[in-house]
């Protein structure tokens, strides 16, 4: 709901000059007192993105300046104003006309009085009126997820509900903090780089959140009956001695052999789970190699594609070199002939300049003798055809030798190109072979880490379940604990501290809130922090007059820079290089942008959407540069030429999301037609998730690649396993 301030009328209506002075004894503005009622009958169809007829009635200034028909306003004659004429409908003017698309209403009397008293008293501009927004209250019904973001190590997934931000452990399957976080819809949200920090963005304002930890309880001891445990024994075929514990819902058995493996299985139905096995550290060691695989892998295919390229220059420049060739071979055979014409129509001209030049003497002597007179035009014509003639055997020898010339700089270019593309083909192979290299011993090193085992291993004692029987908690042969999910059999935690042997748990605590039109105009769609944290970029505008993006500084919340133009319609998304260099912003005006960050200015502007761009993403090696759009296609863009490499196309609705899956070439895109799609950026499909009842709005990938994140109309998130595409988690609201 938007309540404008209300201005006082006079009980009198008219028309006159008179009558409008008395409206008013002080004088008129327009923010307070004109925009108001023009900004629905006039504005709507005259400004800076709709200006009919070339006319912008924004400002004062714009409409002194008018449009096809001459200024509109003329201070100090608001009679003779076109803009008053207009809206008395007088001289074959009519504002707003009839049946109008806008639903512009005919200005009343009363405001036709005012606007000509205003502009009578010279149309003083004044200040702009701020807007007072109050937010209502939502309905039970009204609970989307608008935005989802996953932390960078993948342990956590935050989503915003409403008003609510969610946040989750995924290596427990656990929802571990639920908040109400602003009085509108959460629009957006991101993670810091380093995890520390989730920013939150909503009408008009941010707030940036600490990750704060907070200890889990442990269960108390509980022994399972000789039954189960039985049972159990029989089921993992273990024999003599073990430790065990049965977790506070009697729904997790836990074994712990002399050897320190440790055996997970489930009670009801006794389900034997995977061994949990590995250290945080290899952990972490793994999805590096595996990030670093994909780098590797991704840089191979790229210089693969620059020796295909150089290849097919070569081959077209052997072509041009052929033809080349073939020109000096034919033009050198031709061309003595050429010569051998160019002398004899020499004499030829010089002989018939010499006949005329004698016809001419002799007609001097007798200038009325007729057969001289003939002789003398008979002379000059041949002159003429002579003189032709010569120019033609000249020319014909000029071209051939051109042609030679020309065919040997041919030559000497050819050369150079091929000479340029071998040392380029050169450096392409060795960096090929170098990545083809650096991916197979990460490969090796990643077979080695799946085999090693953790520094320190379980001592024989009975393992820990925490309270909430989310997870599981060993202690190691030097003393410290080791702590997994039991849904995801990954490490969470480890720890020396014996008093905290769960390990911490994640919450959200406010640590800033930055609102207001000193920052926002709008709502606030997209946030992006730079690759180090220390600048948190935020997208948005005025819906169809304005697209801004707004940097501030994480540390102090500071305004950095305001870049309020840098779109005509409203910013959607951002995305910055993963060096920082560059912000990539797509907005509703269809366009996507890519801004230097240090000058601010624009260096690259991509048009491939007939509909808004809703999502932009950089891949690993900023090569490239994916678009989602509304009109339902993923457009990817080479940003090395800066021409569009690939229109994807397969979505029946707009596609709302997307993200590059790690360091790879592929993309994950959610959309409106309740699908999660994963294509390569070179168009194909590699797989397509589509048990999701409703409309998605956001995707989330994380960094290793491992996981994928999804939540849109029915309030669901929901997890996947990005490998394979299985279904890993249902979080309801």
């Amino acid at each position: 709901m938007i309540d404008f301030p209300c201005f006082p009328r006079s009980s009198t209506l008219a028309l006159s000059l008179g009558a409008a002075t008395a409206l008013s004894a002080a004088p008129l503005e327009f923010y307070r007192d004109i925009e108001p009622f023009l900004r629905d009958n006039c504005i709507s169809c005259h400004n800076k993105t709709t200006t009919k007829a070339g006319l912008n009635m924004e400002t004062p200034q714009f409409m002194e300046k008018g449009g096809d028909s001459g200024t509109s306003l003329i201070r100090g004659k608001g009679a003779q104003s076109l803009v008053v004429l207009a809206a008395r409908h007088e001289k074959d003017l009519e504002m707003p006309p009839a049946n109008n698309k806008s639903g512009a209403q005919n200005l009343s009397a009363e405001q036709i009085a005012k606007l000509t008293q205003w502009i009578d008293q010279g149309a003083l501009a004044g200040s702009p009126q701020q807007r007072e927004v109050k937010i209502s209250a939502f309905a039970a019904s009204v609970d989307p997820i608008y935005s989802v973001a996953l932390s960078p190590d993948g342990q956590l997934a935050a989503s915003g509900r409403a008003n609510r931000i969610d946040l989750h452990d995924l290596s427990t399957r656990r929802q571990v903090s639920s908040l109400v976080a602003h009085e509108g819809m959460v629009q957006t949200l991101a993670f810091s780089p380093d995890g520390r920090q989730l920013a939150s963005g909503s009408f008009r304002e941010i707030k940036l959140w600490d990750v704060i930890a907070q200890p889990m309880q442990a269960a108390a001891a509980k022994p399972a009956d000789a039954a189960l445990l039985a049972q159990a024994m029989t089921a993992l075929k273990l024999k003599g001695e073990v430790k065990h514990s049965l977790s506070a819902d009697g729904q997790w058995l836990c074994l712990t052999e002399p050897s320190g493996n440790l055996h997970l299985l489930q009670t009801k139905p006794l389900k034997a789970q995977a061994a949990l096995r590995g250290s945080l550290n290899q952990q972490q060691q793994r999805s590096q190699l595996q990030r670093q695989i994909a780098a590797q892998t991704l840089e191979a295919a790229f210089q693969g594609s620059v020796l295909d390229r150089i290849a097919a220059q070569d081959k077209a420049l052997d072509v041009l070199l052929g033809k080349a060739n073939e020109a000096i071979t034919a033009m050198t055979k031709a061309l003595p002939e050429k010569q051998k014409l160019v002398a004899p129509a020499t004499e030829a001209a010089q002989k018939a300049k010499a006949d005329a030049e004698a016809a001419q003497q002799k007609l001097a002597a007798k200038p009325m003798d007729a057969a001289l007179k003939a002789q003398l035009k008979t002379a000059q014509e041949k002159v003429l055809s002579t003189r032709m003639a010569e120019t033609s055997a000249k020319a014909a020898a000029q071209s051939t030798q051109s042609n030679i010339d020309d065919a040997k700089a041919e030559q000497q270019r050819i050369a150079k190109a091929k000479a340029e593309n071998k040392l380029a083909s050169q450096a392409a192979d060795s960096a090929k072979k170098a990545a083809l290299a650096a991916s197979s011993k990460a490969q090796e090193q990643l077979k080695a880490l799946d085999k090693a085992l953790p520094s320190s291993l379980p001592a024989f004692e009975p393992a820990i379940f925490s309270a909430d029987g989310s997870r599981v908690a060993a202690v190691l042969k030097d003393g410290s604990v080791r702590v997994w999910g039991l849904a995801s059999g990954r490490v969470v935690a480890e720890t020396k501290d014996r008093n905290k042997p769960m390990g911490e748990t994640a919450a959200l605590k406010l640590q800033r809130h930055i609102k207001g039109t000193d920052f926002f105009v709008d709502r606030v769609n997209a946030l992006r922090f730079s690759p180090d944290g220390k600048t948190l970029a935020c997208a948005g505008g005025e819906p169809s007059r304005s697209g801004e993006i707004t940097l501030i500084e994480t540390a102090s919340g500071k305004l950095l820079k305001r870049w309020r133009e840098h779109h005509s319609d409203s910013v959607l998304c951002l995305d910055f290089s993963p060096d920082g260099r560059r912000l990539a912003s797509g907005a509703a005006d269809k366009i996507a942008r890519i801004t230097d960050m240090a000058s601010g200015k624009i260096v690259l502007s991509l048009e491939g959407h007939t509909h808004h761009v809703n999502a932009i993403a950089f891949r690993s090696d900023a090569r490239v540069l994916a678009t989602a759009g509304a009109d339902g296609t993923v457009v990817t863009w080479d940003l090395l030429i800066g021409e569009r490499k690939k229109k994807i196309e397969g979505w029946s609705k707009e596609v709302t999301s997307l993200q590059f899956i790690g360091a790879s070439d592929q993309i994950a895109a959610a959309s409106g037609d309740n699908r999660l799609r994963l294509v390569t950026d070179s168009g194909s499909e590699v797989r397509n998730i589509s048990d999701v009842p409703d409309y998605l709005q956001s995707a989330a990938v994380s960094p290793d690649g491992s996981l994928l994140l999804a939540g849109g109309e029915d309030s669901i998130l929901r997890l996947w396993d990005a490998t394979n595409g299985s279904p890993l988690a249902v979080f309801k609201p």
